[in-house]
């Protein structure tokens, strides 16, 4: 997916400060071979079981073999492998949540990118990273900004926090016309490279949404104090409010890294 692809071209750049131990993938294959015989993981995992002779076909004249398990336990496997200090959690969806929970039980810390597991599992997920002494640390633009923006505010000092957001393919489109879309028009995103289904919940706000309850659940914030604006250029990733009327912003280009 995106975020794992994009997490793999960061660690190709700075081979000095990361070593990928673990990679887990959906479908596709051909690309997971290539990312072993560059990364070379310990353990990979290929979530279509049906798919393991051809990634071991692919890996054929590959010097180095990982070990392949597949299917959902590959999946959490590879989440709480000994050798990892970190997991980045790109899964879209709930399929999430079972490996982000294998991880934190290890005592792992998280990058996390997938959304569903705090609003699916957040009452559960978050009292579980704290019995561990997990950092949970969000991966997302929107999230890592206010993240960042809260560092050393004392407790108390927060105010509001202001979620920004693109608007999406259709932010510019008549209502009368919204019932003409297909598909294809909501995954022209106007500013980011992401996988189908966010790209496809961007553009119907659904996203953002979901991410007003992430928050709530990261940040520990009532959802009276999280707003949204809406930013069409999308180089501020989000803002927050202090009690003296001080707003603090994370600012970068809208490349997802």
């Amino acid at each position: 997916g995106s975020i794992g692809t994009q997490t793999l071209d960061i660690v190709a750049e700075n081979p000095d400060k990361f070593r990928v131990v673990a990679l887990a993938a959906g479908s596709n294959v051909t690309l997971l071979a290539d990312q072993v015989k560059q990364f070379k993981p310990q353990l990979v995992s290929v979530r279509n079981e049906s798919l393991v002779g051809e990634l071991k076909e692919a890996l054929a004249d590959a010097e180095h073999k990982p070990e392949i398990i597949p299917g959902e336990q590959g999946v959490i496997e590879v989440a709480r492998h000994p050798d990892a200090v970190t997991v980045v959690t790109g899964i879209v969806g709930c399929a999430g949540l079972k490996p982000t929970v294998a991880a934190i039980e290890a005592g792992i810390d998280i990058a996390l990118a997938n959304k569903e597991t705090l609003i699916a599992g957040g009452p559960f997920v978050l009292p579980l990273a704290h019995k561990h002494k997990v950092k949970i640390l969000p991966a997302d633009s929107e999230h890592s900004a206010i993240f960042q923006c809260i560092q050393g505010l004392p407790e108390g000092a927060l105010r509001r926090i202001i979620l920004t957001a693109s608007g999406g393919a259709f932010r510019d489109l008549p209502v009368e016309k919204l019932k003409e879309v297909k598909v294809a028009d909501a995954l022209k995103h106007p500013n980011w490279n992401m996988g189908k289904k966010i790209t496809v919940d961007s553009a119907t706000l659904f996203n953002k949404g979901l991410e007003v309850i992430e928050a709530h659940y990261l940040f520990g914030a009532e959802y009276d104090i999280i707003e949204i604006v809406i930013h069409p250029q999308s180089i501020i990733h989000s803002m927050v409010e202090t009690q003296d009327s001080s707003v603090l912003a994370q600012l970068g280009w809208p490349d997802m890294r």
